[in-house]
């Protein structure tokens, strides 16, 4: 087959074509940078703007300071919880708000129907422990009257890693019992993360739903139950001070 012949003139034109190919190519590629780069740039000043602004007021504020997870006790049951909600229960606390935490804490979460059994008239008369110890175990808060009038027994197991330990809540609700609290005189709060029911490891399933229909033993929560007491409350302290750990507590419960 012979070949075609090209000209030298079409061979020129074809050149001189790509070559203006080529540098409309360049320019067109310089106008999408130069449009991008101005977007770019907008978006990078509006984001800079934005940081400071942040940084600002995070220099005021310091919305992520929070002690409980700098020292990374923010789960931490004995170490924080325990003694944290015993202070605060505890009308002589060093929180200065005195039965403030305690009598709300008592119209929250025990039923009305027992509620007057558990307020006593001189606040002297609560006994508020941590970490009591009995002959049957440890109990972690624990809140009695001293009242010869007014008796009643009050326990709070709280629950956030450990597990059940062997029949702990039967040994504590008879634990009240020798002490000759009747069942208007005595509670026991279950408390966890969720709320959740003590296993049959701590208490025996028939035992357990006996307390239960009686109002002597009721789940919290810190999710809900916990949560919800200390955000109603927070606009009654009248310290700064103490608003202000309150506020960092909550912030730690909100991250359960």
């Amino acid at each position: 087959m012979n070949e075609i012949p090209i000209k030298e003139s079409n061979t020129a034109s074809i050149i001189d074509f790509l070559d203006s190919f080529a540098n409309f190519s360049k320019q067109l590629q310089k106008q999408r940078i130069v449009f991008f780069k101005a977007k770019t740039d907008g978006l990078l000043n509006g984001f800079n703007s934005l940081k400071n602004i942040i940084n600002t007021f995070n220099e005021k504020e310091a919305v992520h300071y929070n002690i409980f997870e700098i020292l990374n006790i923010r789960k931490a049951e004995v170490k924080t919880h325990t003694p944290f909600l015993t202070n605060l229960l505890k009308p002589n606390g060093s929180h200065g708000q005195k039965n403030l935490f305690l009598s709300s804490f008592i119209e929250n979460f025990i039923p009305k129907e027992k509620r007057d059994n558990f307020i006593l008239s001189d606040i002297e008369d609560y006994q508020i422990d941590a970490e009591k110890i009995i002959y049957s175990g440890i109990i972690d808060i624990s809140i009695q009257s001293l009242s010869i009038r007014k008796k009643f027994g009050i326990i709070i197991e709280n629950k956030l890693n450990a597990g059940d330990q062997e029949k702990q809540l039967f040994r504590y609700y008879k634990y009240l019992k020798e002490r000759n609290y009747n069942e208007n005189q005595t509670m026991i709060f279950y408390l966890t993360i969720e709320g959740n029911d003590p296993s049959s490891t701590s208490i025996n399933d028939t035992l357990k739903n006996e307390l239960k229909n009686k109002s002597i033993l009721i789940n919290l929560s810190y999710k809900n139950d916990i949560r919800s007491w200390l955000q109603n409350i927070i606009k009654d302290i009248k310290s700064d001070k103490v608003r202000y750990q309150i506020e960092q507590y909550l912030q730690i419960i909100k991250r359960f």
